[in-house]
């Protein structure tokens, strides 16, 4: 705590005497986080093609360069090996496996009499990780009781009774609230088989989940460690939790897993937060919008419940504090990934559905004080529009599919404004463009209208 309160200080510190903005990307797993992270830095490197941020087509912007990071116990995000994948092997780098930075200073001239007075520098500070760890922010709000009615219930629901049929009956042959010397081996055998049903239920949904701890999928230095060995458990009988209180600490299995719940809510998760959301500028919340619409309607009413539940534990609005002293989030985007998957005369489409899907994350968002948008981008185009002799009025999309060199002209089919899909909708997932290069600027959609509407002001 003390180490956090000292990291806040020497960060407030160097906020009153730079120019700085920390923008967060974050966003479910498979949302393409880490392209995207690559495909801005790169962007703002070689801006030819950011004609929508302002101090570009103004001619103010001049230069921009990557520079040591501030934090020294942070990863840096791995940018030049990504930029490996992409141009050298042609081949979409992996995930974002744990959380990094990067920091880009660019130099620019203000507008106004600032701009006679010389030319400025913002340091814009990236901050990078893996969409299951954003999801344990809604872990906050729970104890161990509360969460495992919550992941129970769900578990119960007839879609998920078969993911979750072997993680139920371990759970039956236990009893949670007799001490028992092997409570440990237990819990290791109650962890790994609801392990086991999270990696089912993320398979089948093709994306993270609301309530699922995100480091039991994907662990970084934490592999192994006892603060993961714990799983939901039904609730005590009125009898039970009545003896445990006058007994206070004991050695049962549902005394272990409560610890450890607690261990891993507030020594992993809630530091997590601290040191990083807290400290956020601006918000980058990257959606597959496409992936969801596969689950119908209830794909996206979940994905507005998880959106709000996440916007609970972030530092969203203004204060009356200077923003140097007490940073909060004051812009949030809420963007629309893969884009170029779809004709650019379904984008509308797409941004409507986003917009409607997450109504009541948009309301909380400005209620709290802080402006919000949404938009349909493609941070690293995959294709490229073409027409077919034979369906002239049709908008087609030629790519390499993945697994595939050869080029097809694709059609995935018509959105509807409802967002159901039409039957036989597909959306291929498509390899990186040829010829990309690392000394050169990238093709986008609507890349430079993301990044005009998160750092525009600051480069004015």
């Amino acid at each position: 705590m003390v180490n956090d309160w000292i990291d806040t200080l020497a960060d407030t510190g160097r906020g009153l005497l730079e120019r700085r903005l920390r923008l967060g990307i974050t966003g479910l797993s498979s949302s393409g986080k880490t392209v995207l992270l690559t495909a801005l830095v790169q962007a703002l490197l070689y801006p030819a093609r950011l004609q929508g941020l302002t101090a570009v087509q103004e001619g103010r912007y001049h230069a921009a360069v990557l520079r040591p990071q501030p934090n020294q116990h942070l990863p840096r995000f791995a940018f030049e090996s990504n930029l490996q994948h992409l141009c050298e092997a042609g081949e979409w780098p992996p995930g974002t496996r744990r959380q990094s930075e990067l920091r880009l200073s660019i130099r620019y001239r203000p507008t106004g009499l600032q701009g006679r007075l010389g030319d400025a520098v913002l340091h814009l500070d990236l901050f990078d990780y893996p969409g299951e760890w954003l999801l344990d922010l809604g872990l906050l709000a729970h104890d161990h009781d509360s969460w495992s009615r919550a992941v129970l219930e769900e578990m119960q629901q007839p879609e998920h009774r078969a993911a979750s049929q072997s993680f139920r009956e371990l759970l039956a042959e236990l009893d949670p609230d007799t001490p028992d010397a092997e409570a440990e081996r237990k819990a290791m055998q109650a962890a790994k088989a609801f392990r086991n049903y999270l990696r089912q239920r993320q398979e089948q949904e093709k994306r993270a989940l609301l309530l699922h701890p995100g480091r039991f999928l994907l662990p970084g230095d934490l592999e192994g460690a006892p603060v993961l060995t714990f799983a939901p458990l039904p609730p005590a009988s009125y009898d039970t939790a009545w003896r445990r209180r006058g007994r206070g600490q004991d050695e049962s299995l549902r005394s272990l897993m409560e610890q450890r719940f607690k261990a891993y809510r507030d020594e992993i998760v809630r530091p997590f937060h601290r040191r990083h959301f807290a400290r956020l500028d601006r918000q980058l919340v990257l959606v597959d919008l496409l992936g969801h619409l596969q689950h119908g309607s209830e794909g996206l009413r979940a994905l507005d419940r998880e959106m709000e539940s996440l916007l609970d534990a972030m530092r969203i609005g203004r204060s009356w504090l200077p923003r140097a002293v007490r940073p909060g989030i004051d812009r949030v985007l809420f963007a629309g990934s893969k884009a170029d998957h779809i004709p650019s005369d379904q984008h509308d489409t797409l941004t409507g559905l986003l917009a409607r899907s997450l109504a009541g994350s948009l309301r909380q968002s400005r209620f709290r004080g802080a402006e919000s948008e949404t938009m349909a981008i493609a941070a690293l185009r995959a294709t490229r529009e073409v027409r077919q002799s034979h369906r002239p009025d049709r908008r087609y999309l030629a790519g390499r599919p993945i697994g595939n060199e050869a080029e097809v002209a694709h059609y995935p089919g018509q959105l509807s404004a409802e967002g159901l899909p039409p039957e036989g909708f597909e959306a291929l997932a498509f390899r990186p463009p040829a010829g990309l290069h690392a000394d050169g600027a990238w093709p986008h959609i609507r890349l430079d209208k993301a990044l005009q509407y998160l750092i525009g002001d600051r480069l004015g």
